[in-house]
């Protein structure tokens, strides 16, 4: 990579480490809990990307990161969990892309900083999803995350207030349910990104970049989750939703 191209993508030395050290972060939190990867990523990746660029980054990591642990993940899978609400993502995926491409850069990243400290906020003061479930609640639920996926990056949102309050769902069922979704609904949109003609160079070397240090926090996150901090879950639970809530609230000020 040329030192020319370097400066294209990363302004300098030390805003490239502070990108790594939150991709270390997300990564570390995506593999512990199934989700959250796309959440800490979107708000500071869009601080210094356009939307399309940020959203698409944010895809190739979280994807290829879920082909790593999918062997873990298959056999723990509730299928018919993961299609109930993945058929009607694909629904939301057009309407995300065409969203992207409409909204005002700052718009966008401002929205997504609403999205990612409203979601750690209503997680820390311990609000729960008390409502009917169903097919509609299933739709509603997926449409509204394949849109946000398509159009942020951050399809979590909806998912993890629906389905972490089901106390029927066990956590490591609740895992891989997360892991297969967002690599289903990640493969999906990065499709209709390409059939748009979305995906570019400068993104494949951005992901690139940061693949090395996406991995490796792969590996903590998932040892974090089999042999090291179970009894600590709740307090690693906390400090990572503490940390969403600061990374949403600086990007909706900035």
């Amino acid at each position: 990579m040329s030192v020319e191209l370097w400066h294209q993508l990363f302004p300098s030395v030390a805003v490239f480490l502070w990108l790594c050290l939150a991709v270390l972060i997300a990564g570390t939190v995506r593999s512990f809990t199934g989700f959250g990867g796309g959440l800490a990523l979107a708000p500071l990746f869009s601080l210094f990307m356009a939307p399309a660029d940020m959203v698409v980054v944010v895809l190739l990591l979280n994807f290829v990161i879920s082909l790593q642990t999918l062997p873990q993940t298959w056999r723990t899978t509730n299928w018919k969990m993961v299609w109930s609400v993945s058929i009607p993502a694909l629904a939301g995926v057009p309407l995300g892309v065409w969203l992207i491409e409409w909204l005002d850069p700052t718009v966008t990243r401002r929205f997504i900083g609403v999205i990612v400290a409203g979601l750690a906020a209503l997680m820390l003061i311990g609000w729960q999803y008390k409502g009917a479930r169903g097919k509609i609640q299933d739709w509603c639920v997926g449409v509204t995350s394949g849109t946000l996926t398509a159009m942020a990056g951050v399809g979590g949102p909806p998912l993890v207030l629906y389905f972490l309050s089901d106390k029927t769902v066990s956590s490591v069922v609740l895992r891989s349910f997360f892991m297969m979704f967002f690599a289903f609904i990640q493969l999906s949109t990065m499709a209709v990104f390409l059939y748009k003609d979305l995906i570019n160079t400068k993104q494949i070397l951005y992901s690139v970049s940061f693949m090395p240090v996406y991995f490796v926090s792969a590996m903590i996150g998932s040892y974090f989750f089999h042999r090291a901090l179970q009894s600590s879950a709740s307090l690693i639970r906390r400090l990572s939703l503490w940390f969403l809530l600061l990374v949403g609230s600086v990007t909706i000020v900035i």
